[in-house]
């Protein structure tokens, strides 16, 4: 019997026991049941990544080895040190002469953690590995240490037998896709093939299908598959009142045919894509562009576009012809599918970096595309499927001629190209135009700028005197040029670089207008960090003179440090400035001598004196002062008006020219073979491998041949080819695990051999043969399985049936499906009556080179999960994704994932209870409920609409009725109740 509760579908005595409660939040733990409060619950593929997993230790473990540890402990080793094997389970087990390596379940008594750890036997001897890498082997031990290798420690593994290529191709996924007519003419209804397949299975395992949902259950079921988002009111009505064949027909076109289809069905496949808008790992870069690929998915979703034309583009769009524009940005875009991997972007060592890299893409096609563990193949032979390691640098020598990283965005950190999307010739001549507008306006104001401090330096050297640059000084030892520091004269100073101490000096060569006493000066820019004790040097009347200068503090006038007046009987003097053991920077700039009798008048009566002119004729230190004065008028005022011209041009942008991070191949003579890398190692590499692709997947020579490119072209070409045994086969079989609950083959990921077999492999050949005979199209496939008897089933628990079939093999009911993380977010906010519809673009716009590293990069701004668009468009930031998305099982962006997993667990219910987004949604939900009606009945039937989409039983009108008491003209009454059921089951699940 039905309830929004706390306890799903669990029993009447569970549903009594809460009637009397009136706290939300106590109803809501005590939902899951005692079972709920023991260990996480998880099912699908998703556990790949967990540490008692295969492929935890394929991708954490075995690599560690291999690296690390082969070369002393395993068959290949010249001698084995300690009698110890590592590369077997058993090796491990067995151990060596102190005893077994690994405990399983036992951290500390495993010898090879405490090697590892430093803590007894030192290994690696060439150091310690880090500390992370520690931990993954301390998280696999405690597991229970998975190790799927065979072989003993007595066989050395250069003794084992090589791959089978015709046995491997023996095995039902090489195959070639055959259709097999079911073994009975059609379902007991005389309807679907889909059914009659079914039915051929279920008569075998001695099983009959459930009978079908009721109406609302199967229209919630069907809107929140197809679309993500509950039913509105308008369909809900049309369909109870003629919940017939017709009408499903009818609901289901219009479900493919809205934009909620593509934006659902879009998210699906950006599991796989490991969608993120930021790179995440040791360098969390902003994916500027990444929105664009989204974006592309949608509307490529949305206008059907076939799936064969989808992989082209992903893997060599780049590469392809073109009709228009829009063709050419859709083909661009679609290549950064081989981009949105995570990257160790600041990898000094760039040769290790670019293999990673193609390891990730590798990896990504084979698993996305092919259902292969290709990344297992890196280092050595493929230890379950008949994948050689030949075969994995025949698709390395692909992505290794194609340009992921190029260019630094700071010093050893790689960055990606910014490729430039196909615009209409005018925008382009317009911005082209404006960029040029713009860089001459900037070269304007700097040479205004640099106008304005000269003559800011005339009046404050040049009133009198003469004057000496350094740019006309002689210089020792190599001194560093800068502007850095605005106050200097001329064009620039130099500095020592605080370094070359006692190796360098400046000397500066001076004719005086005529012999007499002068006041000497020295130009600077003061500050903490620079010398206090520079030595000068100065060719006096008296001899040179040595005196010390101050470089820290600000004078008076400003720049200038007085050193003295002194007598000169020579017209010809020199100033030298040396750095011999100065305690910071030494600047050197300008030297200034100031006649003593006009420094005189200038400080007393500031009457009019003699000045002597650059050109040796007289001038008054007042008319000189008003020229300058008018000079550095004018000199602002130009810069004033450039500077507003500047903020004009800067509002008038035209909008910027759109980019994409799209691959692209190297040129030619970086295009080419890879060599093996012998256990995975970057510099011990074996002979070159032709490009190409698996051998097992067809008859015949799997090379490319003379490749004018990358590669990407034929590898597109060959995994859409109608006859390759996988494509299809994984791509229809994700189709019906999103749909049905569970696939055909439920390792969505792995149609190898450590993946499950197909429960129905002559019915997944007959959906991929129409599938591809239908021009690859999904929404047809969709379609068909959800008109099937199949979809429309019941999840009614039955133990005859459960007892012939416990696993539900043969579907003789629906499986129960946990609604993603995205659709219950948007049904909360749907049932808020504030849900977005419209799509949004650009996110992570204003976020700078890192997330993380600028005023926009706060976890609140980087989550933004209380906007009230969709989830599809919320940006997914690596290492910042929001906590009630995690809680419910979202994707984790560093990961392909086929399949989410499905955790029940009390910290959900926490989590939806105590969110204050989610707190803000059931307040707005609740007013809606309130404001439905007067009557309790009203308000209640309004909220089973609005949340669960159906109507309340009696049941449910009991414990509405124990929740509120006496509240039931309470606003906030409602509001707590509509937030009871956003926590239940019920709601986050579908039956």
């Amino acid at each position: 019997m039905p309830c929004f509760s706390p306890f799903g579908r669990r029993g009447k005595s569970h549903r009594l026991a809460l009637a009397n409660l009136r706290q939300p939040w106590l109803v809501v733990l005590l939902s899951f049941g005692p079972q709920s409060f023991g260990p996480q619950v998880v099912t699908g593929d998703a556990v790949a990544a967990t540490p008692d997993s295969v492929d935890f230790f394929e991708t954490k473990i075995r690599p560690v080895l291999v690296k690390h540890c082969y070369e002393c402990h395993s068959g290949d080793s010249e001698g084995i040190s300690g009698s110890l094997w590592l590369d077997s389970a058993e090796g491990m087990r067995t151990g060596g002469d102190s005893g077994p390596a690994v405990e399983p379940g036992d951290i500390d008594g495993s010898l090879l953690i405490a090697a590892i750890r430093y803590e007894s036997t030192e290994m690696p001897p060439d150091g310690r590995l880090p500390d992370s890498v520690i931990r993954d082997f301390e998280q696999w031990v405690a597991a229970g240490a998975v190790d799927p290798r065979g072989g003993t420690s007595a066989t050395p593994r250069g003794e084992a037998d090589g791959i089978d290529m015709e046995s491997g191709r023996e095995f039902w996924a090489f195959r070639p896709i055959r259709e097999s007519p079911p073994e009975i003419a059609s379902s007991p209804s005389g309807g679907h093939a889909i059914d009659a397949y079914l039915e051929s299975a279920r008569r075998r395992a001695g099983v009959s299908a459930i009978g079908p949902a009721d109406p609302a259950t199967r229209l919630r079921r069907l809107s929140f598959d197809l679309t993500g988002l509950p039913p509105n009111d308008a369909v809900q009505s049309r369909w109870l009142a003629d919940p017939s064949p017709a009408t499903w027909r009818r609901i289901v076109d219009e479900m493919l045919a809205s934009p909620g289809f593509a934006e659902h069905w879009a998210r699906h496949w950006m599991d796989v894509a490991r969608y993120a808008d930021s790179n995440g790992s040791d360098f969390n870069a902003t994916f500027h562009d990444a929105w664009r690929y989204r974006d592309y998915l949608i509307r490529s979703f949305a206008s059907d576009r076939p799936w064969d034309a989808m992989i082209r583009q992903q893997i060599a769009g780049d590469l392809l012809p073109a009709e228009d524009d829009h063709e050419r940005r859709d083909n661009l875009v679609a290549t950064t599918f081989l981009m949105l991997g995570t990257k160790m972007l600041s990898e000094r060592n760039k040769d290790q970096l670019r293999m990673d890299v193609v390891d990730e893409q590798v990896d990504t096609v084979g698993r996305a595309f092919m259902g292969l563990t290709l990344g297992c193949a890196r280092c050595h032979d493929h230890k379950f499927d008949p994948i050689p390691t030949e075969d994995y640098y025949a698709l390395a020598g692909i992505f290794r001629s194609t340009r992921t990283l190029h260019g630094e965005s700071q010093k050893y950190v790689s960055t990606w190209d910014r490729t430039p999307l196909p615009v209409e010739p005018e925008r382009a001549a317009a911005v082209e135009r404006h960029e040029a507008e713009l860089n001459s306006t900037r070269e304007a104001i700097k040479s205004a700028e640099g106008a304005v401090e000269r003559a800011k330096s005339e009046r404050d050297a040049k009133l009198a005197g003469v004057v000496a640059d350094d740019d006309a000084a002689e210089q020792e030892g190599e001194w560093t040029s800068s502007t850095y520091s605005k106050s200097f004269i001329g064009d620039g100073y130099l500095h020592d670089n605080n370094g070359s101490k006692g190796k360098i000096s400046l000397r500066y060569s001076v004719t005086l207008p005529e012999p007499g006493e002068y006041e000497v000066r020295l130009s600077h820019s003061p500050g903490a960090n620079r010398a206090s004790n520079v030595p000068v040097t100065i060719a006096t009347a008296d001899g040179e003179t040595r005196v010390t200068w101050d470089q820290r503090e600000a004078t008076e006038p400003p720049m200038w440090t007085s050193l003295g007046s002194f007598r000169f009987d020579d017209p010809d003097t020199f100033v030298v400035i040396r750095n011999d053991d100065t305690d910071g920077y030494v600047i050197a700039d300008a030297v200034q001598f100031v006649p003593a009798e006009s420094k005189e008048s200038n400080d007393s009566s500031k009457e009019t004196v003699s000045d002597v002119g650059e050109d040796g004729s007289d001038e008054t230190a007042e008319s000189r002062r008003a020229e300058v004065a008018r000079s550095i008028e004018r000199a602002e005022e130009k810069l004033k008006g450039l500077r507003s011209e500047l903020k004009r041009l800067e509002a008038d942008a035209p909008p910027p020219l759109p980019q994409a991070m799209a691959v692209a191949d190297r040129p030619t003579p970086e295009i080419g073979d890879s060599p093996v890398h012998i256990r995975g190692e970057i510099r011990n590499l074996g002979d070159n491998v032709p490009r190409g692709f698996l051998r097992v997947c067809g008859e015949g020579d799997a090379t490319i041949g003379d490749s004018e490119g990358s590669g990407r072209i034929e590898l597109a070409e060959w995994l859409t080819d109608p006859d390759h045994p996988l494509v299809a086969r994984v791509l229809v079989n994700r189709v019906w695990m999103h749909l049905l609950g569970e696939g055909i083959v439920r390792t969505v990921d792995n149609f190898g051999y450590q993946g499950e077999r197909p429960s129905h492999p002559e019915l997944l050949d007959a959906m991929a043969i129409r599938f591809v005979r239908g021009g690859w199209r999904l929404k047809p496939l969709v379609r068909e399985i959800v008109l099937s008897e199949a979809y429309q089933l019941s999840s009614r628990f039955d133990p005859a049936a459960a007892e012939a079939d416990p696993e539900n093999r043969s579907f003789w009911r629906m499986n129960r499906k946990r609604l993603p993380a995205e659709s219950i977010r948007d049904a909360m906010v749907s049932a808020a009556g504030g849900l977005d519809r419209r799509p949004q673009f650009d996110r992570m716009r204003g976020f700078g080179t890192l997330v993380s590293g600028n005023s926009g990069g706060d976890r609140a701004d980087v989550n933004d999960v209380g906007a009230p668009c969709r989830s599809v468009y919320l940006p997914v930031v690596r290492g910042y994704l929001p906590p009630m998305m995690v809680a419910l099982d979202m994707a984790d962006p560093d990961l392909l994932v086929g399949r989410r997993p499905t955790t029940n667990v009390p910290g959900q219910a926490l989590v939806l209870v105590n969110s204050p987004d989610i707190n803000r949604w059931a307040e707005a939900a609740g007013s809606r409920v309130f404001d439905a009606s007067d009557s309790f009945e009203g308000r209640l039937r309004k909220a089973y609409r609005l949340v669960l989409q159906r109507s309340p039983d009696a049941m449910d009108r009991r414990i509405a009725k124990g929740f509120l008491g006496d509240r039931v003209d309470s606003p906030d009454a409602w509001r707590e109740f509509v937030a009871a059921m956003f926590a239940g089951t019920e709601f986050r699940w579908l039956d």
